[in-house]
């Protein structure tokens, strides 16, 4: 009888294509005088009716060829029968040998875990203490930058060692007095700018807590660099790079943030900021406080003695804290410049060559003294031209940061007046009047309504300074305090008279 094949093969199809009994024995003829099967169903054994001839009208060739393979067929089925009675034997001797005693479950599970923690043991210690415990593997994952292990305080310090810089044979270290002579001309002056004011250049990390009180995790928002302004912690950086974690709270630092400084660039050296002490949005200026001590602050230069042409080098953190404290070099492209952006117009700025990427904002920009000639602030770019960096000048960095210091806000003096800043010196030729600040409205109660300052009056000069333009007069007040007395020269085109007044900057109201 015949399966189909979802069924126990016991078919299969010889090489012409016709069925045969693949476990027919070729041996068996079946003469089993005994076998009174009479089952109608079977065909095969013992059935009235004897099975077809399977060799009927088969050719002599193809019969040659099936005997040849049943006997192939047959002969392996013996060689397999042999092998089987061998493994059986084989099996009964072996089970009647008798048996070893053992050391038993318990125990074997007991010596597989001691020997696994000794092994663990070894691994931990090769890992944590060699080739010293301070510069191990394992002590970089707890002395890691901070932000990537949960708020983990790993790499926190009250008192940063800082980076050592190698200049020539010597190792410069935090606190070092490098003096940089350029008489002999501008090589190598670089690394000796980097070796003087690295260490006063840090890195800032703006993190957002998000998850529960007990599974805390803390994610990167922004990244940029910042200087250090005095040994005892304040650090200076832009506004928009701390803009996130502003809030109206004491320490103006919203709950849910946290500010991290960094003084190594493999950022095992961090701090917590625990204030933003104050900040100037207009400007972009932030002052920081973190509690560290024993800083290197960052020297100032006098950047109203700038020149264009000479050289500029930055110091900061390109594309993030991974680049921390790179140093890129270039000259100053232009002074006094105006930039416009999305949010605002900026005014006195310093254009340079030299590299300003993301990550830089906060940096350094200084002279070949190494001294702070301004802080990286922008970088335009724009299918028409190659990308221009552009820093708040230093003179300004350090009035804004001297008022914040003081009054926890930037308490700018004000005269109370709108101007025009479309009127230029050119403007002013065409018709016919002085050039100066155009007064388009002037406030009342203000300190020019007091003075007698009008509306369409040209503010041309203060304090025996010449002013030209909006800039020129806002470079001016911004080494005025409020509640200083300025004598003010004033065009009136209307009458086309020149007054002098006395003005007395009004303060900034810190709501």
């Amino acid at each position: 009888m015949y399966y189909d094949d979802e069924r126990e093969n016991t078919q299969d199809v010889n090489e012409s294509g016709d069925l045969y009994n693949a476990d027919a024995d070729p041996a068996d003829t079946n003469t089993d005088p005994s076998n009174t099967n009479t089952d109608p169903a079977d065909t095969y054994y013992g059935a009235q009716t004897p099975p077809p001839d399977p060799y009927a009208g088969m050719s002599e060739k193809d019969y040659k060829e099936n005997i040849k393979r049943m006997k192939k067929e047959y002969k392996q089925f013996q060689k397999d029968k042999k092998n089987a009675a061998k493994a059986d034997a084989m099996y009964e001797a072996s089970a009647q040998q008798p048996r070893k005693k053992g050391i038993g479950a318990g125990t074997a599970v007991l010596l597989s875990a001691l020997t696994s923690f000794v092994i663990f043991v070894v691994i931990f210690g090769l890992i944590a203490f060699f080739p010293t415990k301070n510069n191990s593997f394992l002590s970089s994952l707890y002395n890691g930058s901070g932000f990537q292990n949960n708020g983990s305080n790993a790499g926190e310090t009250s008192d940063p060692s800082g980076n050592d810089t190698q200049l020539g044979d010597h190792t410069i270290s935090k606190g070092d007095n490098v003096t940089i002579n350029i008489e002999g001309g501008a090589s190598g002056y670089a690394q000796a700018v980097y070796a003087k004011a690295a260490n006063s250049v840090v890195g800032i990390a703006v993190s957002q807590i998000s998850g529960s009180k007990w599974n805390s995790y803390e994610s990167v928002v922004a990244m940029g660099s910042g200087i250090i302004y005095s040994a005892d912690g304040v650090i200076v950086t832009n506004c928009h790079v701390v803009e996130y974690a502003i809030g109206t709270t004491e320490s103006k630092i919203k709950s849910d943030f946290t500010i991290r400084v960094y003084f190594k660039t493999d950022l095992s050296e961090w701090a917590y900021a625990t204030k933003i002490i104050g900040y100037d949005e207009t400007n972009d200026v932030a002052v920081l406080k973190v509690d560290v001590s024993n800083l290197q602050p960052i020297e100032f230069a006098d950047s109203d003695n700038l020149t264009t042409g000479e050289t500029a080098i930055t110091i900061g953190s390109p594309g993030g804290l991974t680049y921390m404290n790179s140093i890129s070099e270039g000259i100053l492209s232009g002074l006094n410049r105006t930039v416009t952006t999305d949010n605002a117009v900026v005014y006195d700025l310093i254009q340079t060559t030299a590299a300003i990427n993301p990550g830089n904002s906060g940096g350094a920009l200084l002279n070949k003294e190494g001294n702070l000639i301004g802080l990286c602030v922008i970088k335009i770019v724009s299918t028409e031209y190659e990308g221009m960096g552009f820093a708040i000048n230093s003179n300004t960095v350090k009035t804004i940061v001297e008022s914040i210091l003081e009054y926890g806000y930037y308490n700018k003096p004000l005269l109370g007046v709108t101007v025009d800043t479309t009127y230029t010196p050119e403007v002013a030729a065409d018709q016919g009047w002085k050039a100066g600040a155009y007064v388009q409205e002037v406030s009342s109660g203000s300190a020019a309504a007091n003075a007698g300052i009008k509306a369409e009056d040209v503010i041309t000069g203060m304090n025996g300074t010449e002013i030209t333009t909006f800039a020129e007069l806002r470079r001016f007040l911004l080494n005025c305090r409020p509640g200083d007395v300025i004598t003010t020269e004033v065009y009136r085109p209307s009458s086309n008279e020149t007054l002098t007044v006395e003005v007395t900057p009004d303060a900034t109201d810190p709501s």
